[in-house]
């Protein structure tokens, strides 16, 4: 007869057998590259020669220190941006994100990604697992194709959902660290970097929220370097060949929905035409230099991989403050996570001492999507308006945007830009908090040019000019804002409920350390 005990022990049991049968490997260290996956080969190439780089050759050839930049903010120009280069690479591409949704956006995408490895492109990805929403994702599909190679970074052993809590909890070190990332490199010699991840509400297609980003497009010196920090993370052990998942969803599968995915994409063959057009035109653009491309030095600091598993020093914490300590004037920043801690506090009222001038753009409460972080920005932010800052909480209903005559409910800021002195500007997945400094992997450019920082700064101003502005009103601190015309100030988190501002206070019970 089976008692209650012996029920739970078959339960328990078969739960593990099927644990054991839906999991993957999280290191490739201990297994000789003989059994591992060979994966796509990429043979050597001059990146001058492609499609792409044959446009701005000569200024490339003449400044090989130099790299040209343009700058991206318009959400659906960030996804032409992507699927034009997609459109013309002839060699490789390479990308790397820390999220990779299963919708409209991601596979207009993967469409032009599967056209190019039609043409013989050599194509890599590598995702954060984290980012992914199952492992039947039509990105993890891709692999099957013989010019496609697709890898998980840092994965979850367990492949069922369920399984990964007790996970978290026996391997929160490893679990808690991710790769947030985001290259996406085209023939070795045009880069973006930025913010974006690869989803709808990255791309202004979101009926609910979309994410207010800027992306730069780089060609040359910082391009060749991304894709060596690309190679980095690409061969490091804990990058793992999603040919090795137990469940990874056939390409056949892929293919014989393919026609309902492009009629997902479509939505009408008008606006099919629309999209081509859009391509050709972005194609035809760049081709006859029609674009402003800006001129200058940039470095790509990366961190490297090894910051999940081991204490390093971190580079891009140690440049920020070299940049930091040598401005003289100003300092822009727009972050939409700014938890500067106690450390950071010091170096920002240093700056204000030296009479810098401090204009900083963040969430507010109504637009963050990250409450406990709202909730330790909280202890900073009346202070670095009494110390002279002018600070600034992003709207969330001055992001709507229109898709399909429809407007979305509302945005959110996503961008990680800073701009030195009218001269340096720093652009990439680093936020401002203790995350991004020290557990997960980020990366950024930092390209030099006056008129390229002056035009970034611009943007800034504009979107802090439709932000709510924090100033002092008999020594407490209050939300400015403009409305129809109309000059309004408010004592609390604008645009906020009773509930939402409870939940925001008990948020603060979390530790700063690990948001």
């Amino acid at each position: 007869m089976l008692t209650e005990t012996n029920v739970a022990i078959m339960f328990f049991g078969i739960l593990f057998v099927l644990s054991g049968c839906s999991s993957i490997i999280a290191s490739t260290k201990d297994i000789s590259k003989e059994k591992l996956p060979e994966g796509v080969f990429i043979q050597r190439f001059d990146p001058l020669e492609t499609e792409i780089g044959k446009v701005y050759a000569d200024e490339l050839k003449h400044s090989p220190d130099k790299s040209g930049a343009m700058i991206i903010t318009d959400g659906s120009y960030a996804l032409l941006h992507r699927a034009s280069l997609a459109k013309m690479a002839q060699k490789s591409i390479d990308i790397q994100t820390y999220i990779y949704k299963n919708d409209v956006a991601s596979r207009v995408l993967m469409h032009e990604l599967w056209e190019a490895a039609n043409r013989g492109v050599k194509i890599r990805i590598l995702v954060d697992d984290n980012g992914l929403d199952s492992d039947f994702s039509d990105v993890i599909a891709l692999d099957n194709h013989p010019n496609i190679s697709v890898k998980i970074f840092n994965p979850y052993k367990n492949r069922i959902r369920f399984f990964r809590y007790p996970e978290m909890v026996y391997d929160f070190r490893r679990i808690n660290k991710r790769m947030h990332n985001k290259l996406f490199i085209a023939d070795g010699i045009a880069l973006i970097i930025g913010g974006r991840n690869i989803a709808d509400n990255y791309f202004d297609n979101n009926l609910n929220v979309n994410f207010s980003d800027t992306d730069v497009f780089f060609l040359g010196k910082v391009a060749q370097e991304a894709r060596e920090s690309f190679e980095k993370y690409w061969n490091f052990h804990r990058s793992i060949p999603a040919s090795l998942l137990p469940s990874k969803s056939k390409m056949k599968k892929y293919l014989k929905n393919y026609s309902k995915y492009i009629t997902k994409i479509e939505g009408s063959p008008k606006d099919w035409e629309i999209y081509h057009h859009a391509i050709q035109s972005f194609i035809s653009r760049y081709k006859n230099c029609e674009n402003i491309v800006y001129w200058g030095y940039a470095n790509l600091i990366a961190d490297p991989p090894e910051k999940i598993e081991e204490d390093i020093e971190h580079p891009l914490t140690q440049a920020l403050k070299k940049i930091w300590e040598k401005t003289l004037d100003s300092i822009y920043i727009s972050s939409a996570y700014f938890v500067p801690g106690k450390k950071g506090m010091k170096y920002l009222q240093a700056a204000l001492d030296r009479g810098i001038d401090i204009n900083i753009l963040t969430n507010s409460l109504s637009s963050t999507d990250a409450l406990v972080v709202y909730g330790a920005w909280e202890r900073y932010r009346d202070d670095l308006v009494k110390l002279g800052a002018n600070v600034y909480e992003y709207k969330r209903n001055e992001g709507k945007v229109k898709i399909k005559g429809k407007l979305s409910s509302g945005a959110s800021l996503h961008s990680k830009t800073i701009v030195f002195d009218d001269k340096i500007t720093w652009v990439g997945s680093f936020n401002l908090d203790p995350r991004s400094e020290s557990i997960n992997t980020e990366v950024v450019a930092v390209f030099d040019n006056e008129e390229f920082a002056k035009e970034t700064k611009k943007i800034m101003q504009i979107d802090m000019q439709k932000a709510w502005h924090l100033i002092l009103k008999n020594n407490k601190v209050i939300w400015e804002g403009i409305e129809d015309g109309r000059v309004l100030y408010e004592k609390h988190s604008p645009d906020t409920t009773l509930f939402v501002r409870m939940i925001n206070f008990l948020s603060k019970i979390f530790p700063e350390s690990q948001i």
